[in-house]
């Protein structure tokens, strides 16, 4: 029989993307009995809520759910798999478009995969319109952009450590209870590492594709990807084997670069490192411009070298402080357990 899905899309404050995604879904060529769209509003203020329940009226497959308050994306996630009753749990960000054969394409790739696959993800597109947008969406989908993460993976199948926006067997979630409500932002990876940890894996189907709008300045860019860095340190500090040297490089620059210019006023050596550092990162950034936009797109190179500072020093940042946080949290955590002994 073919298997129930239930999409599932947090929401907040989306007013100007949430029709486009409902629209996406429902555009599915999977069998329209077989499929349902669960909308968990993570306490919107604006009227994406309104927007929603207009199109529940004209379709019964839309469920809005009520977050009741402001909630995480991992806690919006958790609401949605508390009412999915699916077989099929496929997360959809507000911010995307599935293509048409999305959830078909997923759920082949379950049934045609062992039991030990339990979820599997596609290959993002972002549908930027402005010079920017273009310009980031060319320098994140670039090596020197992402480096060796799962966008770039090779190959139309291959078990990988995370997916982006992954679709997954109901009962392997409920397995592991879930999302962690802590991870805001880096709870695909978390979940798919304790997936991994119970002896599950995860997909990618390079033939899977969803549109996703991109950020729209540097800034908010920038701020994407410090919090992307964040998250990472998170993860990496409730399961420590997930680090890979490629998720640490950001930040080692960004220190390198920091101590050089401490450095710089007492040392010629500090001052003629930093200039090194500084001209061939710049000259790096430029090189892979070129290679990202390519003859048809070379008037857009200024942009997309702008942009990898955004990528690399957002994400560099982040998990500086993403990791001078928990070991915060740790030292404070560790002095209340000794006072602890001591009250004793």
């Amino acid at each position: 029989m073919t298997p129930t899905v239930d999409v599932v899309v947090p929401a907040y404050n989306e007013r100007d993307h949430i029709a486009a995604c409902i629209a996406g879904v429902l555009a599915q060529d999977y069998p329209p009995d077989r499929l349902r769209l669960l909308l968990v509003d993570a306490g919107s203020s604006d009227d994406t809520v309104e927007i929603a329940q207009r199109h529940a009226a004209e379709d019964g497959r839309i469920v809005v759910v009520s977050g009741e308050g402001r909630l995480t994306t991992p806690e919006a996630l958790n609401a949605g798999l508390r009412v999915s009753t699916a077989d099929v749990f496929a997360r959809v960000d507000a911010h995307g478009c599935p293509a048409q054969d999305y959830i078909s394409r997923a759920v082949a790739a379950l049934e045609e995969s062992d039991d030990c696959v339990v979820g599997v993800g596609g290959q993002p597109g972002y549908s930027g319109t402005s010079p920017f947008e273009r310009a980031f969406t060319l320098a994140r989908g670039s090596r020197l952009g992402v480096g060796g993460s799962v966008y770039a993976a090779p190959g139309q199948r291959e078990i990988v450590d995370t997916v982006p926006w992954g679709i997954y067997r109901r009962s392997a979630l409920e397995e592991v209870d879930g999302f962690d409500p802590a991870m805001n932002h880096g709870e695909d990876e978390e979940l798919n590492w304790r997936l991994k940890q119970a002896g599950m894996s995860v997909m990618l189907d390079s033939s899977i594709h969803f549109e996703y709008v991109p950020r729209a300045t540097l800034g908010a860019a920038f701020r994407q990807y410090r919090n992307y860095g964040r998250a990472r340190a998170r993860v990496v500090a409730a399961h420590p084997d997930f680090l890979r040297p490629r998720h640490a490089a950001p930040a080692a620059f960004v220190l390198g670069l920091a101590g050089l210019a401490a450095l710089s006023p007492f040392s010629a050596a500090a001052r003629a490192g930093l200039a090194a550092a500084v001209g061939g990162y710049a000259l790096a950034a430029g090189a892979g411009a070129i290679a990202a936009t390519g003859r048809a797109e070379v008037r857009l190179a200024p942009r997309v070298a702008a942009c990898f500072p955004a990528l690399h020093f957002g994400y560099g940042v982040g998990t500086i402080g993403g990791f001078a946080s928990e070991l915060k949290v740790h030292a404070l955590g560790s002095r209340y357990q000794s006072l602890s002994c001591r009250s004793r």
